[in-house]
């Protein structure tokens, strides 16, 4: 689920990224860019905002998403109940939606993963990267011993809302990746580390900037 940083442009970046996504990362991406590409059209504003309204929601439970979040999305149902990769999609698109809100650039970010984006926003706000002490880390921290997605996906509207404000991206693909990983006791470490390496720049197979790097 890591990237690797591609030579000759920022689309082929983007589709050799892709390529390294699971099934949920890259179903996610997918549709992600699609929002992207025609975040001003009216069809797509109006779906970004049932996005928005979706965010804190079971997955499934508005309809008017459904053709976003329910189908074509990998995994199968056991019962009725959401699957995991049901609900990393739910999150991920819920939440890029509130991260594109009002931006006019791209808020997407092949490449950039939440570790980076963390960083970035630390230096953005002054503070040192993986600094503690700063708010923005203890807001970090907070979706990082998260044990469960509801719980992470609470922490990270927060920081999202800080990205945005601060005008830096994230890769939503990778995102949801990482979210089918937290909800596995397994795999759970696996994401943590992920995010550590990012934060603290020992990430040498994804090095995009999510301050500069923009893919509209």
């Amino acid at each position: 689920m890591t990237t690797t940083e591609a030579p000759g442009g920022a689309a082929e970046e983007g589709r050799r990224n892709n390529r390294r996504l699971g099934d949920t990362g890259r179903c996610v991406a997918r549709r992600v860019m699609l929002l992207q590409e025609g975040r001003q059209r009216s069809r797509t504003v109006a779906a970004l905002a049932h996005l928005r309204k979706g965010v804190g929601k079971e997955p499934g439970s508005d309809p008017a998403l459904w053709w976003l979040t329910v189908d074509g999305v990998p995994g199968e149902p056991r019962g009725d109940e959401p699957t995991r990769q049901e609900r990393a999609v739910h999150v991920a698109l819920t939440l890029y939606a509130v991260h594109q809100q009002s931006r006019p650039e791209g808020m997407h970010r092949p490449g950039a993963g939440l570790g980076h984006a963390v960083a970035a926003l630390e230096r953005a706000q002054g503070g040192a990267d993986g600094e503690r002490t700063s708010p923005v880390r203890r807001r970090f921290d907070a979706v990082v011993t998260a044990t469960g997605v509801t719980e992470a996906a609470h922490h990270l509207r927060g920081l999202v809302t800080q990205l945005r404000g601060a005008g830096i991206g994230l890769d939503y693909g990778q995102l949801a990746d990482d979210l089918v990983d937290i909800q596995a006791s397994s795999r759970r470490d696996d994401v943590r580390r992920r995010w550590a390496r990012q934060l603290y720049h020992q990430d040498t197979e994804t090095r995009n900037d999510p301050m500069t790097e923009e893919h509209s």
